[in-house]
């Protein structure tokens, strides 16, 4: 891959947040407790942008119930899960957070959220969100994504510290799996968003970015990309689901290539999108609970 792509896929990587102030009286934890605590925090990632593509959609009155549904699940589960990762949660398999990095992590995200959950709570309340609130909900789901994309990478080197059966290079393969449920919502958040956008051709640009990167990062999983810190599948089952995900991104990755062309996707095209990407998020996602 070219370089580009290199430093694409390795985003993640990269934390906009400073240095790890890392304790060192944690716990130990297995290999499956630490794979699961890095699946659940990139799991929030996807919710952030589940939430405002599932608010787009009721908007322009496409697929409204479904797109409601999606909301108040998403929103639920993402503040469930945010209190799991601090606090514990049997259930989720989930003990109290020990490692203060983490802890701090965690905690850069509540100023955004904070503004984030205001708009939501608004058209979760109102069974309505208004095209005029659209951008201001884009953004603050963009800044929610920023710090939690922050805490999952504190979270995937605290534990690959701490768990000598949790490689770096695993740790940080969930990670990119992790985010690529991410990036099926946002992909259709951008292309929603499109029909109501000031400047359409910004939106075009971001899912431009949003597409290649899935792309490349696919590719990624499936080989193997040591410079990017990601490691291939350790087994046929894995290999197999990873291939079954790539089937199911074509017919979605036709529909979004429209979009990157800038051509202004009617309701159908977008309902069509919407619904299927939902078996893509469901067999993705099954594939990064195969990572152990």
């Amino acid at each position: 891959m070219m370089l580009r792509n290199v430093l694409a896929i390795a985003l993640v990587l990269v934390a906009p947040t400073s240095v790890f102030a890392q304790s060192t009286d944690v716990s130990a934890v297995s290999a499956a407790q630490a794979a699961n605590r890095i699946n659940i925090a990139g799991r929030q990632r996807m919710l952030s942008q589940r939430m405002a593509k599932a608010a787009c959609l009721m908007a322009q009155d496409i697929s409204t119930t479904t797109a409601y549904d999606q909301l108040t699940q998403a929103h639920s589960l993402f503040i469930r899960s945010d209190s799991a990762l601090r606090k514990g949660d049997p259930e989720f398999g989930l003990a109290p957070e020990e490692f203060s990095s983490v802890l701090e992590a965690l905690e850069e995200i509540d100023p955004h959220w904070t503004i984030y959950r205001d708009i939501v709570d608004v058209g979760i309340e109102n069974a309505a969100i208004e095209s005029a609130d659209l951008e201001v909900l884009d953004n603050a789901s963009l800044n929610v994504l920023e710090f939690m994309n922050a805490a999952v990478y504190t979270t995937a080197q605290a534990y690959a510290s701490a768990t000598p059966e949790v490689p770096l290079g695993l740790a940080m393969t969930i990670d990119v799996a992790g985010r690529q449920r991410m990036l099926t919502q946002k992909a259709v958040k951008e292309a929603c968003l499109m029909r109501v956008a000031t400047d359409p051709a910004v939106q075009a640009a971001r899912l431009a970015e949003t597409v290649d990167l899935f792309d490349h990062s696919l590719v990624a999983l499936l080989d193997g990309f040591p410079a990017a810190g990601v490691i291939p599948p350790s087994n046929p089952e894995l290999s197999r689901k990873l291939r079954e995900v790539s089937d199911l991104w074509g017919p979605v990755k036709e529909i979004l290539d429209r979009a990157v062309a800038k051509e202004q996707l009617t309701d159908r095209d977008l309902a069509a999108l919407a619904r299927k990407t939902e078996p893509l998020l469901r067999t993705m996602n099954e594939a990064v609970i195969m990572y152990r």
